[in-house]
Order: C-alpha cells, then sequence, then structure tokens
C-alpha cells in the first residue's frame, strides 16, 4: 500500500500503471507526479459520487476512450498505439483520464445549474470592460517621438491646417501616406490609450497628445458606434458562464482534496496542501 484516500487504500500497482515498463527505475520526481494524479482520480470520483450521485460504468468510459482514439487520430495522424508509445504514456493512463474527463464534464453542469445568474450589476460591469471590443470607431491620427512635436502639430490644425496634410509631411507610421487614417475597426484593435482616447474623443475633433508605447499621438475620430448593452447581453452572459464553469469546477477540486483525508507512507514521500496539494518525494 503506497497511500490511502479517506481509508481507501491506493496501491502500488495502482500508480505503476500510469507509466510504461522501460525496465529501469523511474525518478522521484515522476512517481510523485503519478501518485499525485492517483489520488486527484480517487479524490474526483469518490467525491462526484458521494456529492452528486455521479458514476460511470465500463461501458461510459470505453465509449469516451474510443472517442479519445479517433481525436488522437485526426489531430496527430498517429495510430493509438503509437501515439502512447511516443508520448510515454499506457492504455490505463488514458483510460483514467477518459473516466476524470466524464466526471468533470458532470459536476460541472451540476455546478453550473446550482450557480446564480449573473446580475444586471455583474453584466454591466462586464459590458463597460468590453466597451472597446463593442465598439467600432472610424480614426485617423499622427503620430510622432515627442509631446512637443505633437502639440506643434496639433497647433499647425487648429490654426487650420488639413489633418491629412500634417499628418503625411509629420507622420512616422506606415498610415502617414494615407493622411494617417487607420480605418474603422473595434477600437480593442488599439492598445487602451490609444482606444480610451478615441472612444471618450468628440467627434470631428483633434484628440491629444495621447502617449502610448509608440510615441504620442493626436488622434481624429470621424465616427463611432457602440452596441447597445441589450444587443450584447447574451455574449456576455455566455462569457461569464464560460469563466464560471473553469472556475467552479477548480474550486470543487480544490475543496474536495483539503477535505480528504489522505495518507502516504513516508517511504513513497509525504503529502501538503501548502501552497497547493502536491507529493513531496521522500527525504
Amino acid at each position: 500500500m503506497v497511500a490511502t484516500v479517506d481509508g481507501a487504500e491506493i496501491l502500488l500497482s495502482d500508480v505503476e500503471a500510469l507509466r510504461p515498463d522501460s525496465g529501469g527505475a523511474v525518478s522521484v520526481e515522476d512517481f510523485s507526479d503519478d501518485l499525485l494524479n492517483t489520488i486527484v482520480e480517487v479524490v474526483v470520483v469518490a467525491t462526484a459520487s458521494s456529492e452528486f450521485g455521479i458514476s460511470f460504468d465500463d461501458a461510459a468510459v470505453e465509449a469516451r476512450l474510443e472517442e479519445l482514439k479517433q481525436q488522437i487520430l485526426d489531430q496527430t495522424g498517429l495510430e493509438y498505439a503509437d501515439f502512447l508509445e511516443q508520448q510515454g504514456l499506457t492504455e490505463d493512463r488514458v483510460r483514467r483520464i477518459a473516466l476524470q474527463q466524464l466526471v468533470a464534464e458532470a459536476v460541472e453542469e451540476r455546478l453550473v445549474a446550482a450557480a446564480p445568474e449573473p446580475t444586471d450589476e455583474e453584466i454591466d460591469v462586464r459590458y463597460q470592460q468590453n466597451l472597446y471590443g463593442f465598439t467600432e470607431a472610424c480614426v485617423s491620427h499622427i503620430l510622432v517621438a515627442t509631446e512637443e512635436e505633437a502639440t506643434a502639430a496639433k497647433v499647425r490644425i487648429d490654426g487650420g491646417e488639413e489633418f491629412a496634410a500634417v499628418a503625411m509631411e509629420l507622420g512616422t507610421d506606415g498610415t502617414a501616406p494615407e493622411g494617417g487614417s487607420l480605418g474603422c475597426a473595434p477600437l480593442a484593435t488599439y492598445v487602451p490609450e490609444f482606444a480610451q482616447a478615441a472612444l471618450d474623443a468628440d467627434l470631428g475633433a483633434v484628440t491629444g497628445p495621447v502617449r502610448s508605447q509608440f510615441g504620442y499621438h493626436l488622434i481624429l475620430v470621424d465616427s463611432r458606434e457602440s452596441q447597445e448593452l441589450n444587443d450584447v447581453r447574451d455574449a456576455l452572459i455566455a462569457q461569464i458562464d464560460a469563466e464560471l464553469r473553469g472556475t467552479l469546477v477548480q474550486d470543487w477540486l480544490l475543496a474536495a482534496v483539503a477535505d480528504s483525508d489522505i495518507q502516504i507512507d513516508p517511504k513513497y514521500g509525504s503529502w501538503t496542501t501548502d501552497p497547493f496539494p502536491q507529493v513531496l518525494p521522500p527525504q
């Protein structure tokens, strides 16, 4: 016996099954990683069963295993046996991966179903955070190296010179021959300082100098249109839901591991959750 999880025994053969028999010794670090993976699998399967009544029979695991085999072939062009050899994997490890996938997906669905819907305030905050992506503007700019050059250029434009003409003369980037035109694009295309200035700018008025990592800009926004919150509400909820799925499962797993009584035979290492769950190799 190598370890126990809430009294359930983990045998040396359970751990060794994760790594092909190369005829040589397995490093202490590799063994510790394999033992950790085995412990996590036991915790996930047991906790999912006790907390949600989730379990999968051999047929379900074999069906997922066949899906994984097809994915391997589609993505790598390798036959399953060749892939295992190339990656140093065993059939048992991949079968365990299939089971863990099934359990994790089922747990995720339970957790998401029980989670509260995002509030209007949370959706509005997310909208503001993504406003650059929801706003398209037709913008021109003049990029120069110093604030003094940008200020002098603005004085000329305020005095009656055409923005495009000054841009063609002074601009230092590839837009200069086009009179500084950047075309029409979502503001998320630009660095944050530029995007925020273009979002706040009065239409048809020269804004700046605005400093970015590229230099100093004078910005001219000809038109700007933002999608309303109601138009993108469903997309924002889907975005929040996608992020929630990842954090819910991760938090559930960490809590399940922390709540489990895990004991390791000292000759194989020791268990700690500080700063994260891991098997420390024996001294």
